[in-house]
């Protein structure tokens, strides 16, 4: 059996660490990705941004794991083709066989329509390739603006501030994390981390960038602020253009079952590319469910996805924020605000029972709700 991975990151490699249990003597595994590093821990790639992290120190799976395994890994190799009908693969290198392929080929960092956005010193955050350029341009940098005040957004102006960066975040709604808080929560949020040197705006409509040839200037609707430096944190899309000429069912994402089969049955797709039940999970955690269950089906064995509570756990500026479960948008639950002070926790309920729980600050019987919810 011949396995083609696309992608060396956490669907793509937990998906071959499952197919190591089942493999027969001569399986052929290969794994292939566009970037220059292995396997590594991409949710610590913002703290490469204050210097107290290398990318080489977030590296979990090196070279040499893949060689002991015997799998061909594929450092810097762009897969610009595949090919369903006839089972193949193609990069600017050569062209692969396969017998099962599996998409874990990630997404790209979404980039409204600003205009400006061509200057210098404009960036997104997505590979560890990013963070080596935008750490180059930081040693020169007094002003960063951070577009974007969602959870990727408020951990990148943390560490820009952490590196002695004048840091503001922009966030286009009235309060922050305004999918993972309410805002009561948001607002005390935004408190903690002005005193943390962290400038915020809210209700911020970013219209653009201006500058001779670096950025010097972000528009706003109603106000202009200086800047030398924009990282624009406002969402993911999914990398579908590679497949897209093919007949799978594709929406925001490529369509799969509790299986992460597609509608080809030799082609999966897990992680930030797959779409199951309308949505793209966007996070580690069920990247790497989905990446076991691909594996594990691919290989012959049995797995069932059956979805994700959506958990967030934060630490800005030292801040514990927690978002879990039903968060109640839709005010079709109890509520109850058991702290309201320097902490706030609000828990949601449903005939009594604990099914979500807001927590901006400390709060000690933190682990045991979790627990409840959970269960």
């Amino acid at each position: 059996m011949n396995y083609l991975i696309i992608g060396a990151c956490a669907a793509g490699v937990s998906a071959v660490k499952e197919i190591l249990k089942n493999r027969k003597e001569n399986d052929q595994i290969s794994i292939f990705t566009d970037e220059n590093y292995p396997f590594y821990y991409r949710p610590r790639l913002i703290e490469c941004l204050s210097g107290e992290v290398d990318v080489e120190d977030i590296i979990i799976n090196d070279q040499q794991w893949f060689e002991n395994n015997n799998i061909d890994l594929h450092l810097n190799e762009k897969i610009i083709e595949v090919d369903g009908k006839n089972k193949f693969i193609k990069s600017d290198n050569g062209k692969y066989k396969f017998d099962k392929l599996l998409l874990a080929n990630g997404s790209h960092c979404f980039i409204p329509p600003f205009f400006g956005v061509e200057l210098e010193n404009i960036f997104t955050l997505r590979t560890a390739a990013d963070v080596k350029v935008i750490n180059k341009a930081a040693e020169n940098a007094k002003k960063a603006v951070v577009v974007g005040g969602g959870l990727l957004g408020l951990e990148i102006a943390y560490n820009f501030a952490k590196a002695g960066l004048d840091t503001t975040v922009l966030e286009v709604a009235p309060y922050l994390l305004p999918m993972q808080l309410d805002k009561k929560g948001g607002d005390l949020l935004e408190q903690k981390l002005r005193a943390n040197n962290i400038k915020v705006i809210t209700d911020a409509s970013t219209k653009g960038f201006e500058g001779k040839q670096n950025v010097e200037k972000v528009i706003l609707k109603d106000r202009e602020i200086e800047a030398d430096l924009v990282l624009i944190s406002t969402g993911i899309r999914s990398n579908t253009s590679l497949i897209e000429h093919l007949d799978l069912e594709i929406n925001i994402g490529v369509k799969v079952n509790s299986k992460m089969q597609t509608s080809n049955p030799d082609i999966y797709a897990a992680g930030d590319v797959a779409e199951y039940k309308g949505e793209i999970c966007g996070i580690w955690p069920p990247a790497l469910a989905q990446g076991r269950v691909a594996g594990t089906i691919m290989s012959g064995g049995e797995a069932e996805f059956d979805g994700y509570v959506p958990s967030h756990k934060l630490k800005v500026a030292g801040i514990n924020v927690v978002s879990l479960g039903e968060l109640n948008k839709e005010g079709e639950y109890e509520e109850e605000i058991i702290v309201d002070n320097d902490t706030y926790v609000k828990l949601i309920k449903n005939n009594g029972e604990k099914i979500g729980v807001l927590i901006v600050g400390q709060y000690s019987d933190q682990n045991q709700i979790l627990a409840d919810i959970k269960r």
